[in-house]
């Protein structure tokens, strides 16, 4: 990543130069860090391949300038173009393929806890109807200790009353 200036530099032409080109085509910047704009290596690639091979381009400047039409830089630019284009779609394919891997990792991970959850919900139901037998037993046991208590002060006399 580069600045228009290192760019320029590297090439031993004026900024404004190179800052001319980079706008007359259209050739965006990569980032920008403390208002300098930052340009990949792609884009460097199509800036210095248009001032090296345009050498004939500085000379007939006007002409070029009165038809718009520049053809070398045209092709330079849409190479570069096609070039960075292939990279970012590689790109994206690569991302696509991370989250393909990532969602069925994430389908796994829900497979396995709705088969976690089918279980628990089986133990819930279980642990449930259990509780329920206990609690029936439980009520059974008092309805028998209140008859066997009930049945035994029908069997007391009036004497044994205090007892």
């Amino acid at each position: 990543m580069k600045t228009v200036k290192q760019i320029a530099d590297e090439l031993g032409i004026s900024k404004q130069k190179v800052y001319r080109f980079i706008v007359r085509n259209h050739i965006t910047a990569s980032s920008e860090v403390k208002q300098s704009k930052l340009y990949d290596e792609a884009a460097e690639k199509l800036i210095k391949q248009g001032f090296l091979e345009d050498q004939p381009y500085q000379k007939s400047h006007h002409e070029a300038h009165k038809n718009h039409i520049n053809e070398p830089v045209r092709d330079v630019v849409s190479e570069a173009v096609i070039e960075l284009l292939q990279k970012e779609l590689e790109h994206k394919n690569e991302q696509l393929r991370e989250k393909d891997r990532q969602i069925r990792e994430k389908d796994k991970q829900i497979s396995e806890m709705q088969a976690q959850l089918s279980v628990n919900q089986k133990l819930i139901d279980q642990e449930q109807q259990l509780r329920m037998v206990t609690e029936r037993k439980f009520h059974l046991i008092e309805q028998q200790q209140d008859q066997e208590k009930q049945d035994t002060e029908e069997d007391k006399k009036w004497w044994q009353f205090w007892k």
